[in-house]
């Protein structure tokens, strides 16, 4: 029992003596491995080229009126917080970033440091100070957003090879088993998203490095998309169609986009060739106008291009209007992206619809050609195959500026694959093999165009020839058909001109005998000349067996023609039945009765009633020897011409007679005396005389009244007889080639 209770003590005490020199190993292991505290970074010989600091080492301050100084930020290190811990950053604010940056290297190092982000951020500012807390630098750097340029540009290695070389970005040099403290003043811009706190150190020389390879990356792109510019704008000469000239606006709009794009060592075109360093455009930089204005309008252009080469507007009217809308919708875009700042305005909503349109269009595209490659269109193949790669690396570079992060930034940063891990070359890669295996596609095309035409003009030949035999055929038959109609049409006409020339001589009869004429008037002229053969125009005296006075009427009938002939036969009954009962009838009774024997001869006082016409009518009671005319005229008036040469025009009611809709009582005619003196001549004409088309201007004018006053006022002295055939004369004059309108009727007398 002793010995049990001796080994129990024993392993307690062993137990405890383990645990304890455990706790020993692990508090002096602790202290053994120096602890990075927050804000700290280390750069040693086995950093990479491109060190990506942790957001936990990295400490933030927030400035929301963006008004605080550096001496003021010192001493605010309290308030700093961990970058992890920190909302994204937004635009309304200013931001400030401090990291200590330590170094176990055994030499100085240069070290270029930005902000992740590139074009995310508008402005930034790096101040240095060394472990004394001296300030070391204080820059303000361009940064991506300032067209930067590249001063190695302005260096001749052969001449002056010992001068360092510089970056667009901010280097500055690491010491040697040292530290420095560094701060960044951040403000971010409102259109463009993915902006990190986090900085990123790059080995300056190990960088440089990359840079040429780089450029010869992007050389390479660029050379290939000039060359097929050229070859583009060649076809387009040579071929003169609408696609190969799109397919060359094409390619030099994505040749300039290209060369202007960031990336993450400047700006091809501007950071090598072009100082615009620092210049702006209102509130942004004019590189960045330029840039977005280029990348807006590559993609517009592709679109343009795209829908000639499907033939999207023959084939797919719909989608057609679709895309014209997204071109406008994107021009809109354009102003808020590449001109005006607003910055109400969320990034989402200016961004946003310019990413989701683009995305659903160039599907749209992609359903189109695909359907075009089902209905034969072989070489929309060559459309499908290059779009895939060009819609997917567009698709990135286009989230990438909402702050999605690119799939492609997995790949190492070593070799090609870092380049390609830059949205901006990614795209610039997805156009190049676009433009490559869309130049094929057009020649291709081109050559299909060339076989389907042959083709087509072989099957036209084949289809006039069978066209002109079948011609000759159908023709000597119809030719047989034609004569044997031309018969029949011929009989028929007979048949219908001997009817209309007796119905024509049938209506001269009802015109005034020279037995009513008698030796009423000093001298008498008339002009009866219907539009066609027979017409709806009439003169009409009283009957000659009544001495004393006697009456006149002109009446102007509803249509001509047969209608208007058998309409003005109503009339002259109406007026033969009105005259025959009461010879000395006054003009105005007289007018009123017309007006009802027509409607009550046409029905035209019922409500079923079919027909809808009437007459417009003049009536004088004219007493020779009292030297005085009673005129009553519905929308018939009267010319005296004086002695003195002056025409007077006696003007007549605006109410037509015997139409359905009875004449309102203000507008009945109203009886007019006048007197007539030694040598006063009268005209009645008929609104068919005064509304002919005819003169030299163009468009061609009324006749009217004015003109007949004018004319009227030549003939004072001349017969009734002289002056009818004058009107005559003028009224042909004035017509000239122009058809004639209407029935034209005049009646001009001397008492």
């Amino acid at each position: 029992m002793l010995s049990d209770i001796n080994l129990t003590k024993l392993r307690q005490a062993t137990q405890t003596t383990i645990l304890a020199c455990f706790m020993v190993w692990v508090s002096a292991s602790s202290y053994a491995v120096p602890a990075m505290s927050p804000g700290q970074f280390q750069i040693s010989e086995e950093s990479p080229i491109i060190m990506r600091p942790s957001p936990n080492s990295v400490l933030v301050l927030r400035d929301p009126q963006s008004n605080r100084s550096f001496s003021e930020v010192q001493t605010l290190t309290s308030e700093f917080k961990l970058a992890s811990e920190m909302p994204r950053p937004d635009s309304s604010s200013t931001y400030w970033v401090m990291q200590r940056i330590d170094s176990t290297l055994d030499q100085d190092r240069d070290i270029q440091v930005a902000p992740i982000g590139g074009r995310a951020w508008r402005d930034v500012r790096l101040i240095l100070l060394n472990e004394r807390g001296e300030m070391i630098h204080d820059i303000h750097p361009a940064g991506a957003m300032r067209g930067s340029h590249d001063r190695l540009a302005e260096l001749n290695p052969l001449i002056d090879p010992s001068r360092r070389e510089h970056s667009q970005y901010s280097v500055f040099t690491l010491p040697r088993h040292g530290s420095v403290f560094l701060y960044m003043r951040l403000e971010l811009d409102h259109l463009y998203g993915g902006g990190s706190y986090t900085p990123i150190y790059y080995d300056q020389i190990r960088y440089l490095e990359m840079r040429r390879l780089g450029l010869y990356i992007e050389g390479a792109l660029a050379g290939a998309i000039l060359a097929l510019c050229i070859f583009g704008w060649f076809s387009a000469w040579q071929h003169r169609d609408r696609t190969s000239a799109a397919y060359a606006i094409w390619m030099t709009v994505a040749l300039l986009s290209s060369t202007t794009q960031f990336v993450h060592d400047g700006q091809r075109l501007f950071e090598f060739f072009i100082d615009i360093e620092g210049l702006r455009y209102g509130l942004r930089f004019f590189s960045e106008v330029v840039t977005n204005t280029l990348a807006m309008a590559q993609a517009m252009a592709y679109v343009y291009f795209a829908r000639s080469f499907l033939d999207i507007r023959e084939r797919f009217p719909s989608f057609y209007k679709v895309t014209n809308a997204y071109l406008v919708f994107y021009a809109i875009g354009w102003i808020f992206v590449a001109i005006v700042e607003i910055r109400a305005i969320p990034q989402l909503a200016v961004i946003g619809p310019i990413v989701v349109s683009t995305f659903m269009v160039l599907i749209g595209l992609l359903v189109c050609a695909i359907i075009r490659e089902r209905e034969g269109m072989k070489v929309a193949r060559f459309f499908i195959v290059a779009l895939l790669p060009y819609l997917i690396l567009r698709t990135v570079f286009l989230t990438n500026l909402i702050g999605i992060p690119s799939p492609f930034t997995a790949l190492p940063d070593t070799g090609i694959s870092f380049f390609i891990k830059e949205a901006t070359t990614a795209q610039a890669l997805g156009i190049a093999l676009e433009t490559l295996i869309m130049s094929l596609a057009v020649v291709s095309r081109t050559r299909w165009l060339q076989v389907q035409l042959a083709n087509q003009i072989l099957e036209q030949k084949q289809l006039v020839d069978d066209q002109n035999r079948l011609l000759e055929e159908t023709v000597a038959i119809r030719t047989h058909e034609l004569e044997q109609r031309h018969r029949e049409l011929d009989a028929s006409y007979q048949v219908v001109a001997e009817s209309v020339n007796y119905a024509s001589r049938l209506q001269r009869s009802q015109l005034p005998s020279r037995q009513r004429i008698g030796r009423r008037f000093q001298s008498l002229g008339t002009i009866w000349e219907p539009r066609d053969t027979i017409g709806g125009d009439l003169w009409w005296l009283s009957s000659s067996q009544h001495e004393g006075s006697f009456s006149l009427a002109v009446a102007d009938c509803t249509g001509h023609g047969v209608p208007g002939a058998m309409l003005s036969l109503l009339v002259s009954n109406s007026l033969e039945r009105i005259y025959s009962g009461e010879p000395d009838c006054p003009p105005v009774k007289a007018l009123m009765s017309v007006d009802y024997l027509i409607r009550a001869a046409l029905n035209q006082d019922s409500s079923d009633s079919e027909s809808d016409d009437g007459c417009d009518t003049a009536i004088l009671k004219i007493h020779s020897q009292r030297k005085i005319i009673e005129f009553a005229g519905a929308k018939i008036g009267m010319f005296q011409l004086h002695s003195d040469g002056r025409v007077e025009h006696h003007r007549p009611s605006r109410a037509s007679l015997g139409y359905r809709q009875p004449m309102e009582e203000s507008k009945q005619p109203e009886l007019h005396t006048i007197t007539v003196d030694d040598g006063d001549v009268f005209v009645i004409v008929t609104d068919g005389f005064t509304d002919q088309l005819g003169g030299e201007k163009s468009p061609s004018v009324s006749y009217g009244y004015r003109r007949l006053e004018r004319l009227l006022a030549n003939f004072t002295n001349a017969t009734a007889e002289e002056i009818a055939a004058q009107m005559r004369d003028d009224l042909y004059r004035w017509q000239g080639k122009n058809n004639r309108r209407d029935d034209v009727t005049a009646v001009v007398f001397k008492l």
